[in-house]
């Protein structure tokens, strides 16, 4: 089969490899009919996380099983399932209470030996260990393969969005700040308006991202190339700073931020994957009696919750789709997000 490879810093590659094959009754076989290139990928790409030459990359998709290990009861060669970007046991301690981020048998895909050795998405087929723990059947309505870009989302970056937002602590009332103009920043947005605040302000670099951040229920939207956003949130606030801030993006400077525009007794979620450290100045945290939260999003957890928003029309996901490519034209769709030239947010792509 087909799958993109990293080599190296700005090298992915489309190779042959070998078609996966059943190793464990628990593994299911998946026939990838969508998937996407995730900032989290581009952590790769530049070279921040660095694997070894010709791993598989990727950890978005969906698809329709192909094939079932022996012990798998709850799917059958043609259910259209949705891949959370994480694996998951569905069975250990930390799957029981529904942190499957946190399974102790588990790991992300694509992303080699650092989270577990499990082979990379972008790809014609994947092998899914664990898979009645791992997949989510997506439901009829959503099923057909012309729905795929509805669904796929769902096991990261919209889950990651949740995330962010329910970690967040919003109460009715508040003054929310996003920072991030990437698939999960505006994903964010939207989740974050279904706890009622009184306003959800999205910061990022790129007014036409930031329009798509207005469409998901953005109350303010400002472009920190054009404003003193930490000024801008003060102003706004009568001095005293945004009750919850969402880091969507995972650099020192955006967390700064946040906890430069957040008031006393605040909360900061960060669900941006971070590949730097942070100078957390701890006596300044604890006078103001901040909270810091977040982390990796138990997307397995989340999609039945998320799935009536798609379903019911409330969220279009496709809104933040910019380039639709083939897999051979993945390592491309990896320069365009990295250099994000033509209006790029999100790539996605068919084998």
């Amino acid at each position: 089969m087909k799958a993109a490879l990293a080599y190296g810093p700005n090298d992915v590659r489309i190779d042959r490899v070998d078609d996966p094959k059943i190793t464990s009754p628990n593994d299911v076989i998946v026939k990838v009919t969508a998937g996407g290139i995730c900032g989290s990928d581009l952590h790769i790409y530049r070279g921040h996380f660095p694997l070894p030459e010709g791993s598989g990359v990727g950890h978005e998709f969906v698809g329709r099983v192909e094939e079932v290990g022996k012990d798998v009861k709850n799917f059958k060669k043609g259910d259209k399932v949705i891949g959370p970007f994480w694996v998951s046991c569905g069975s250990c301690h930390y799957c029981d209470e529904g942190l499957t981020t946190s399974c102790l048998n588990g790991g992300c895909f694509g992303f080699g030996g650092l989270l577990g050795d499990h082979p990379g998405c972008q790809a014609e087929y994947v092998k899914v260990s664990y898979g009645e723990g791992t997949l989510v059947k997506v439901p009829e309505s959503l099923a057909e393969d012309k729905n795929d870009e509805k669904t796929l989302f769902l096991g990261d970056n919209i889950s990651t969005g949740y995330h962010g937002a329910l970690c967040a602590g919003i109460n009715p009332g508040d003054t929310v700040v996003v920072l991030g103009d990437g698939a999960v920043g505006l994903f964010a947005t939207f989740c974050a308006t279904l706890f009622n605040p009184e306003k959800v302000i999205t910061i990022g670099h790129h007014d036409y991202r930031l329009e798509i951040a207005k469409q998901y229920g953005a109350t303010l939207t400002l472009n920190s190339k054009n404003v003193d956003e930490v000024s801008m949130i003060k102003d706004l606030t009568n001095g005293l700073g945004a009750h919850k801030a969402i880091e969507c993006v995972g650099t020192t400077e955006c967390l700064q931020q946040c906890y430069d525009m957040i008031r006393p007794g605040g909360t900061v979620s960060i669900v941006g994957l971070f590949w730097e450290t942070f100078p957390l100045n701890i006596t300044d945290f604890f006078l103001r009696n901040l909270k810091l939260t977040g982390g990796v999003a138990p997307s397995f957890s989340y999609i039945p919750t998320l799935l009536p928003h798609i379903e019911s029309g409330k969220l279009d996901p496709t809104k933040v789709i910019s380039h639709r490519v083939s897999l051979d034209d993945v390592p491309k769709g990896y320069q365009l997000m990295d250099e994000r030239v033509e209006n790029a947010i999100k790539v996605i792509f068919s084998p």
